[in-house]
């Protein structure tokens, strides 16, 4: 590595003792340009890799909805001297996997192989990233299956629901576009804006390579070098999203309306906070209490008590800039008025009220108890590297999770719900029939608006 600006963060001894025997934790260097996490797992026979581009959907222009998502599928249609049929012929004649997508953060190219064949692979993923052709023939295609993948969502009310709690809480802002796209602008898209947005975002800057399994240090750090050959230099792009729309003075819903359906999907939630927030911890802890497990008080009271839905959740996903708080169950049509209105007061009530020492050592139990599954292969612990990396978690996050979360108490859980629970300003989104919803959501004490649309709809206007 001479010549490279080295700087190798290892996590500490509290993590050893939970890591298996003869792996170890991850490594993250800079090698010529690009970031590097690796960690290895002697014996395992298999090297994971993923080559990450920092530039996801969330660069996609307004009005150009899903084009980092089919820049992505198009990355293996074909490169100057290798067609599709050639790359993925390759790639199986090796037993190994080779696939790209996009995500809101990123475009990933990853796959497995076996170490005796990681010279092979290597030479056909640097080829895919260096030298894309995206041939028109092949968009086309793959510009087709989206649009059919788009069309396939209204069939998944579940996957509705999520799509449009997204769509209506960041109405306007760039979380609030699909990484699929909609089908309008999916619809507009041409092979050249494809290789446009690869080419303005495809840098060193922005590129990480996580490399887990049967590899040693040395090694991945070749094999990072091999990857981003022809990849050009560059700065990272580190522009932060927009705040989150303002908050409105009451709940505001939308009802997607789907015809003769008799149990619907609801989600409702707010934005929430970032990884770096002093109220992380105990925020994980209160809301574990109240929806993160199968005794939670949201399971106790709408499944248990008054069997209104079979499953019911809470889930904060935590982000650079700040996450979201998102809730979600589905029940009957006749009930999901009245399981909207009692989630929404038992937030409320938390809120206010903060949660019993029991409740609370419960969660801290559980979220301390299951941390190991966290990162118990070499795989997850490079994952949440790259999580340090890409969201900016505080230094030692993984190092002192178990203490931090085992710190927590009834009054620090308390405050912490009492500044991040706003359930008089959620959003809510129900995925059902209108007009056996309308009237009664209207009812909810503090709606201030209700919006419908079909299930059908693309963008929200």
């Amino acid at each position: 590595m001479t010549g490279s600006a080295v700087r190798v963060a290892v996590l500490g001894l509290a993590l050893a003792a939970v890591v298996p025997s003869g792996e170890s934790m991850a490594a993250v260097i800079q090698v010529d340009g690009i970031r590097l996490v690796h960690v290895q797992q002697a014996g395992l026979g298999l090297v994971q890799i993923e080559v990450v581009v920092e530039s996801g959907s969330l660069r996609d222009p307004e009005g150009s909805e899903g084009l980092a998502s089919l820049t992505a599928a198009m990355l293996l249609r074909g490169t100057a001297s290798r067609s599709y049929r050639k790359i993925m012929g390759a790639v199986n004649d090796l037993g190994a996997t080779m696939d790209a997508e996009a995500q809101k953060d990123a475009i990933v190219l990853a796959g497995d192989v076996m170490p005796r064949y990681l010279d092979r692979w290597a030479a056909i993923a640097a080829d895919v990233l260096a030298n894309p052709t995206f041939p028109a023939g092949a968009f086309a295609q793959e510009r087709s299956l989206v649009l059919e993948d788009i069309r396939n969502l209204r069939d998944d009310d579940a996957e509705l629901a999520r799509h449009f709690f997204a769509r209506f809480l960041y109405r306007g802002h760039p979380l609030g576009r699909p990484t699929i796209g909609y089908a309008s602008s999916v619809a507009r898209l041409r092979r050249k804006d494809c290789e446009t947005f690869y080419r303005q975002h495809v840098r060193k800057g922005n590129v990480v390579v996580v490399v887990a399994g049967d590899i040693s240090l040395e090694q991945a750090t070749g094999l990072a070098r091999t990857l981003t050959v022809g990849i050009p230099d560059g700065p990272r792009d580190d522009s932060r999203l927009p705040p989150p729309p303002a908050a409105a003075n009451g709940i505001r819903a939308l009802i997607v309306d789907k015809p003769d359906r008799t149990q619907t999907q609801v989600a409702w939630g707010h934005p929430s906070i970032a990884w770096s927030d002093p109220d992380l911890f105990p925020l994980l802890v209160g809301n574990t209490a109240m929806g993160g497990t199968f005794s939670s008080r949201l399971m106790h009271q709408i499944r248990e008590v008054r069997g209104w839905s079979y499953g019911v959740s809470s889930s904060i996903s935590a982000g650079k800039d700040f996450g979201t708080l998102t809730v979600q169950f589905f029940p009957n049509s006749k009930d999901t008025v009245p399981a909207i209105r009692l989630a929404l007061d038992l937030f409320a009530d938390a809120a206010a009220a903060g949660l019993p020492e029991d409740e609370v050592a419960f969660a801290r139990d559980h979220l301390a108890n299951q941390f190991p599954f966290r990162i118990e292969t070499a795989r997850k612990r490079a994952d949440e590297a790259l999580a340090d990396l890409q969201y900016e978690r505080p230094a030692g996050f993984l190092e002192h999770y178990v203490e931090n979360v085992k710190a927590q108490d009834v009054s620090a859980v308390a405050a912490s719900l009492r500044r991040q629970y706003r359930p008089k300003q959620a959003v809510i989104v129900i995925v059902g029939t209108a007009k056996d919803l309308e009237a009664e959501v209207r009812t909810i004490p503090g709606v201030i608006s209700v919006e419908v649309v079909p299930y059908t709809a693309d963008a929200l206007p």
